[in-house]
C-alpha cells in the first residue's frame, strides 16, 4: 500500500473519529474503537494527534459500569477553534463567530453600501471580528453565505437579490484579499437545508427547504443530501413561473414566484389588496408585520396572506407532484408569517395538488432558530470540506 493511500485511510479515520466526538461529547476511546471498528492503538494515537493539534481536549477520567480503570471524556475544543460566517443580506452584512462545537458565539451587523467595493466590505468585516472577537480561536474557515447561486465553474455569485456589478468579481477578489484562511461561498438555503438536516427534528430523509426572505429558494434533500443540478447550482425555485404573462424578471423569465412571495414584493402585494394605508408606519413592509396584523384581525393584511398563498400554494404543489417529498419546511423571514398564513397554506395546497402526494405531505414552520443558517454553513464546511492532513491555506469552496 502506497504512502499516499496510507495517508488517504489516516484522514479519513482522523475526522470520522473528529465527528464522532463532536456529535457525542464525553465519548471516550474505548468507545470510538467499537463505533469505528479500528483498534485501540489506532484510535489512541489518532487522538493524541487530535489533542496535540488542539482540535479537541481531554476532560479527564469519567464514571463508568466498566471494571478496571475508568475511561477519559473527549470533548471538541470549543474554546479553541472557530469559524467565520458571513451573512450577506440585501442591506445587512451579519458577521459570527460560530465554535467548533456549532454555537453561535458573537454576531455583529453592519449596512452594506451599495455599489461600493462589496469584497473590501467583507474583508474590513472579517479583519475586524478576528482582531477583535476571536483572540487565541484557531479560525478553522470562512463562510461567506449568499441570496443566490453559485457558479462554480466561472467562480460568480448570481443573485437576484444583491445589487451586484458585474465589474465586482467578488469572489476572485476575496481569494487575494483574505489568502491566509480557506474560504466557502455557500448558498443561503442550502445552509439552512442542511441545518435543519442537522439540528432540526427531521422524521424523514426527503424533503423540501424553503426559504423565504427577500428572495425565495428551495433545497431539495433526498436520503440527507442536498440534490444539485447538472452544475452544481442546484434549483432555483425563487424563479419558477406563477404568471406566464406577468412582470419580466432579470433572469428571463416571466412572473415569477420571487416577485411574488418574496418580502421585497411585499409594498406591490401591499398595493395590489388595497393594503397600502394599514402599512404606512412600516419602513420597509416586514413579513413579522403582515404575520402581526393578520392575526389582530387586519382585513388587509388578511388579504395580502390569501395574495402570498395563491401564489406559492400553486408553485408548491407542482413541486410537490415532481419531487414527492415526506414534508416541506419553511424557514427563512416567511416564518413570520405566523399560523393563519401556514393553515391557509396547507388547505390551498390540499384543495389544488397532486392528491396523492399533498395528501401525505406535511406542510410546516422549521423549529430551528433564525441562528440556524450561521450553524449550517460551518457544519457544511466543516463536514465537505475540512481536511485535517492538508494544507487548507488559500483553498475555495463553492456550493
Amino acid at each position: 500500500m502506497g504512502v499516499y493511500s496510507q495517508q488517504t485511510i489516516k484522514a479519513i479515520n482522523k475526522k470520522n473519529i473528529y465527528m464522532l466526538i463532536n456529535a457525542d461529547p464525553g465519548i471516550s476511546r474505548i468507545q470510538l474503537a467499537n463505533i469505528t471498528n479500528l483498534s485501540k492503538t489506532t484510535v489512541s494515537a489518532l487522538v493524541d494527534e487530535l489533542i496535540q493539534e488542539g482540535y479537541i481536549t481531554d476532560e479527564g477520567s469519567v464514571e463508568s459500569n466498566r471494571q478496571g480503570r475508568k475511561p477519559n471524556s473527549l470533548v471538541v475544543n470549543s474554546e479553541g477553534n472557530c469559524f467565520l460566517v458571513i451573512n450577506w443580506r440585501k442591506r445587512i452584512l451579519e458577521t459570527a463567530i460560530v465554535t467548533s462545537s456549532f454555537e453561535v458565539e458573537h454576531v455583529n451587523e453592519t449596512e452594506v453600501k451599495t455599489g461600493e467595493n462589496y469584497a473590501a466590505q467583507i474583508e474590513k468585516q472579517v479583519k475586524e471580528c478576528i482582531e477583535q472577537r476571536c483572540g487565541n480561536k484557531k479560525v478553522l474557515g470562512i463562510c461567506l453565505v449568499v441570496p443566490g447561486m453559485i457558479d462554480s465553474e466561472a467562480e460568480e455569485i448570481i443573485s437576484m437579490v444583491l445589487s451586484l456589478d458585474e465589474k465586482q468579481k467578488v469572489i476572485q477578489e476575496l481569494r487575494t484579499r483574505i489568502q491566509e484562511y480557506p474560504l466557502s461561498v455557500f448558498n443561503d438555503t442550502a445552509c439552512l437545508a442542511y441545518a435543519e438536516n442537522a439540528f432540526g427534528d427531521m422524521k424523514g430523509r426527503n424533503y423540501v427547504y424553503l426559504n423565504m426572505n427577500e428572495g425565495v429558494g428551495a433545497a431539495l434533500v433526498y436520503e440527507g443530501n442536498i440534490l444539485k443540478g447538472a452544475t452544481g447550482m442546484g434549483t432555483q425555485f425563487g424563479h419558477f413561473s406563477v404568471d406566464r404573462n406577468g412582470e419580466k424578471c432579470v433572469c428571463g423569465n416571466r412572473g415569477c414566484l420571487e416577485h411574488r412571495i418574496g418580502e421585497l414584493a411585499l409594498p406591490q402585494i401591499a398595493k395590489e389588496c388595497n393594503a397600502e394605508e394599514i402599512f404606512q408606519e412600516y419602513a420597509p413592509i416586514l413579513f413579522k408585520d403582515v404575520g402581526n396584523l393578520a392575526a389582530e384581525g387586519n382585513q388587509g393584511a388578511l388579504r395580502i396572506i390569501d395574495s402570498l398563498v395563491i401564489d406559492l400554494g400553486y408553485a408548491l404543489s407542482n413541486l410537490i407532484a415532481m419531487f414527492n417529498p415526506e414534508s416541506v419546511v419553511i424557514g427563512g423571514m416567511g416564518r413570520k408569517l405566523g399560523d393563519i398564513f401556514l393553515e391557509e397554506l396547507q388547505k390551498n395546497v390540499r384543495a389544488t395538488g397532486f392528491q396523492q402526494f399533498v395528501s401525505k405531505v406535511d406542510i410546516r414552520f422549521t423549529r430551528l432558530k433564525e441562528e440556524a443558517l450561521l450553524q449550517g454553513a460551518a457544519k457544511y464546511y466543516m463536514d465537505m470540506h475540512y481536511k485535517f492532513l492538508e494544507d487548507m491555506t488559500d483553498k475555495l469552496f463553492l456550493y
